[in-house]
C-alpha cells in the first residue's frame, strides 16, 4: 500500500499508538443476572428503563455543555474498554449477524457495553454530526446514535420535562433542576432506602467539593448550600434509626429469654405490649432480673411496678 500511495502520501507502517493519559469511564454498570433482558426497576423511573436495555452499561456524565470532542472521547473509552476485555469473554461473543441484529441497535454481546451520555445540554450541531436520532421508546430528548455498531445514546437532561419519572435524572442536571429534584426526594418516605442513599451521596459529594478546594461556580455553591440545609435533619434521622434498631435488638433478646425460661405461652399480648413499652435502660435491667426470678409471677409484678 505505501508503494502505490507514494506520489500522494508519506506512509508509515506498523505505527504504535499510545495514549498519553489514562482514560476513565464515569460509571460501568454490570447486571447481576447476566441475561439479555434486564429487569426494570420501576422505582427508578426513566433511569431504570434506560439502564435496562442491556446488561453492560457505561454512563458518561457531563454537567455542562456536551462538545463534539466529548462524544469522540466517549466512543474512544468504550472502544478501549471492549478491546481490553473482549478476550476475557467466551466464544459466544461471535454472535451470528442476522438482518434483525443489523437493524437492531442493541450490542451483539452481553459484555460489549452500551453507552449512555447524560449531559446537561447538547447542541443540535452535535446531534446532527453523530446522526443522533430521537428514540421513540423513551420519549423526547433521548437519542440513539444511528450506527448500531456504536451502541451509544444521548440524554439531554435539561430539556427533559420534570416529573416523578425524570426526577433521578434531573439530579444530574444543572443546579436549579437538581435542587428541585432534591426537594422532592426529601419528601419521600424516610424509611425508603433509595431516598436515604441519594441524600447521603449528595452530602458526601458536597463535602468532597468543599475539601478539594475546587473553583466552584455559583450554581455549585447554591446546590451545596441547599444540601447542607437538610444535612442536620438527615443526621438526626440516622441517629434515631440506629437507636431504634438497637432497641429492637434488645427487645428481641428479652423475648427470647422469656420464652426460654418461662415458655412461649408467657408471651401474651399484654406481656408483649408491656415489654415494648420499656426503654433501653429498663430492658437492660430486665435481662439482669430474669436470672433472679424463680417464677413468672415475679416478672409480671416487676413489669406492673414500672407502670405505677
Amino acid at each position: 500500500m505505501p508503494v502505490v500511495l507514494k506520489n500522494l502520501f508519506e506512509s508509515q507502517t506498523s505505527v504504535t499508538v499510545q495514549l498519553s493519559e489514562e482514560l476513565a469511564i464515569d460509571v460501568l454498570c454490570t447486571a447481576i443476572k447476566r441475561d439479555e433482558r434486564v429487569a426494570i426497576d420501576d422505582s427508578l423511573g426513566l433511569l431504570g428503563r434506560l439502564v435496562a436495555i442491556h446488561p453492560t452499561i457505561i454512563i458518561e456524565h457531563y454537567s455542562n455543555y456536551l462538545d463534539l470532542e466529548d462524544i469522540d472521547s466517549c466512543i474512544l473509552r468504550s472502544a478501549i474498554y471492549w478491546e481490553l476485555n473482549k478476550a476475557k469473554v467466551d466464544n459466544s461473543r461471535k454472535t451470528r449477524v442476522t438482518k434483525d441484529s443489523v437493524m437492531n441497535p442493541q450490542p451483539l454481546h452481553l459484555d460489549r457495553p452500551f453507552t449512555w451520555i447524560f449531559t446537561a445540554k447538547c447542541s443540535e450541531n452535535s446531534l446532527r454530526r453523530w446522526n443522533a436520532i430521537p428514540d421513540p421508546e423513551f420519549g423526547a430528548h433521548v437519542y440513539r446514535l444511528a450506527a448500531p455498531g456504536l451502541s451509544m445514546g444521548i440524554v439531554d437532561l435539561e430539556s427533559l420535562a420534570y416529573n416523578s419519572d425524570t426526577m433521578l435524572l434531573k439530579m444530574l442536571g444543572k443546579a436549579a433542576s437538581a435542587k428541585l429534584a432534591f426537594a422532592d426526594i426529601i419528601k419521600l418516605d424516610p424509611n425508603l432506602e433509595l431516598r436515604n442513599d441519594i441524600i447521603e451521596v449528595s452530602i458526601k459529594h458536597c463535602v468532597y467539593l468543599e475539601e478539594a478546594q475546587l473553583e466552584l461556580t455559583e450554581e455549585d455553591l447554591s446546590f451545596m448550600t441547599y444540601v447542607k440545609e437538610v444535612e442536620e435533619a438527615y443526621q438526626k434521622w440516622v441517629k434515631k434509626n440506629k437507636a431504634e434498631g438497637k432497641l429492637e435488638g434488645k427487645l428481641e433478646l428479652v423475648s427470647k429469654m422469656v420464652r426460654a425460661k418461662f415458655g412461649s405461652e408467657m408471651l401474651t399480648p399484654q406481656i408483649i405490649d408491656r415489654l415494648g413499652g420499656l426503654n433501653e435502660q429498663q430492658l437492660d435491667e430486665f435481662t439482669t432480673k430474669i436470672f433472679e426470678w424463680q417464677d413468672a409471677i415475679e416478672m409480671i409484678n416487676w413489669l406492673e411496678h414500672l407502670l405505677v
